[in-house]
């Protein structure tokens, strides 16, 4: 069976660091961001017994040193607990 080699050479490619963060911390990817962050901690609430009351997921926004992102974390002491025993966070997220 025959073999194919494909190569692509870019010269004098530099990455534009400035313009990638106006993007990143542009309205749409935010927004975009947000709603993310706003379903993950929605499921994440969801899906923990609600029997303590109140919320046990959270979100919040956090600084890069080119854009701005997302911290899911657990909120209450019961939320901590089930994370460590359930990994809520990382099956919404489709970790390994």
């Amino acid at each position: 069976m025959a073999k194919a080699k494909c190569e692509v050479k870019i010269k004098d490619f530099k990455w534009n660091r400035g313009g990638y963060a106006e993007v990143m911390n542009g309205g749409g990817v935010q927004g975009m961001l947000d709603q993310k962050a706003d379903a993950a901690v929605a499921s994440a609430n969801a899906s923990l017994p609600q029997k303590y009351g109140g919320d046990g997921y959270g979100a919040e926004t956090i600084g890069g040193k080119l854009a701005k992102g997302r911290l899911i974390y657990a909120v209450s002491k019961h939320a901590r607990a089930s994370e460590r025993r359930h990994n809520r966070l990382q099956a919404i997220f489709g970790g390994d």
